[in-house]
């Protein structure tokens, strides 16, 4: 099935697209895509290096982040297998490491995140809830749907779930549940990045860092005020979006940091 005409990609206009040869073009893509996976990659390889993680030990987590996501896809093992070019013995061993402990902030707090922005996207029925997570056991979404509705961040409508008309604000300190925190972040990221870098949508997709100068304590001030501003215009915009009956699901990420990189050493080891 040939891909039908769409938008820019990765800043190709249709113009340069119609002058390039169709190798030359296949090639430009080509090396965009792998020069926007590399960027992306690179916080993940700085952090590596700051904890002194071996590249054996990296590899092997990068092939396993790969079989994670394309088994969530819903893709078979054999399917996965040959798209990583692994043995069906490689294929058993990740996903065995799939249900271990490591993973407990996919599988007890990821899963529970995907149901509820599903369930906020469509207002599904069960039936139709489990066909939109094919990667997860039946089970598994049932469980989540029940964390859900006893939480009061979903609701049942005779054979619907709906979303909670009530505004909550999560958050836990413990470590997996900060590591699905993570998680979603760096997925709200991620979409940004493709849709504003690649289908270049300038309206409701925004990828923006502003640096400056501050004194701490007026920072400090600042995060208070602009999180306590973001949560009352998020609740004004889903009650209006309730009242209204329609609206889409957005993600609004925002980070804050000290430019300047600390000195200490996570790893234990010393500075450099």
């Amino acid at each position: 099935m040939s891909p039908s005409p769409g938008p820019p990609i990765l800043g190709t206009s249709a113009r340069a697209r119609g002058l390039c040869p169709p190798s030359s073009l296949v090639t430009e893509i080509r090396t965009a895509q792998l020069r926007l996976v590399y960027s992306l990659l690179k916080p993940a390889i700085a952090m590596a290096a700051q904890f002194h993680v071996p590249m054996r030990t990296l590899a092997e987590l990068l092939r396993l982040g790969y079989f994670e996501i394309l088994r969530r896809q819903g893709l078979s093992q054999a399917a996965v297998g040959e798209r990583l070019g692994q043995t069906a013995r490689h294929m058993r061993t990740l996903a065995r490491k799939l249900k271990s402990d490591f993973f407990s902030a996919e599988s007890e707090i990821g899963l529970v995140r995907e149901v509820e922005s599903e369930v906020a996207r469509s207002s599904p029925t069960l039936s139709r809830l489990r066909a939109s997570l094919p990667g997860w056991p039946e089970a598994a979404i049932e469980r989540a749907v029940e964390t859900l509705l006893a939480e009061g961040r979903i609701t049942r409508e005779k054979t619907r779930f709906v979303s909670s008309p009530r505004y909550l604000v999560l958050s836990s300190d413990k470590f997996h549940h900060r590591i699905d925190a993570l998680n979603h972040f760096l997925g709200g990221v991620t979409r940004a990045v493709a849709q504003r870098l690649i289908f270049e949508e300038r309206d409701l997709a925004m990828v923006k860092t502003i640096s400056f100068v501050a004194r701490p304590e007026r920072f400090r001030e600042m995060l208070k005020s602009l999180e306590a501003n973001l949560r009352r215009e998020i609740a004004a915009l889903e009650e209006d979006a309730q009242f209204e009956g329609e609206g889409r699901r957005y993600v609004l990420g925002i980070f804050a940091a000290a430019e300047v990189a600390d000195e200490k050493d996570p790893g234990g080891h010393p500075g450099s």
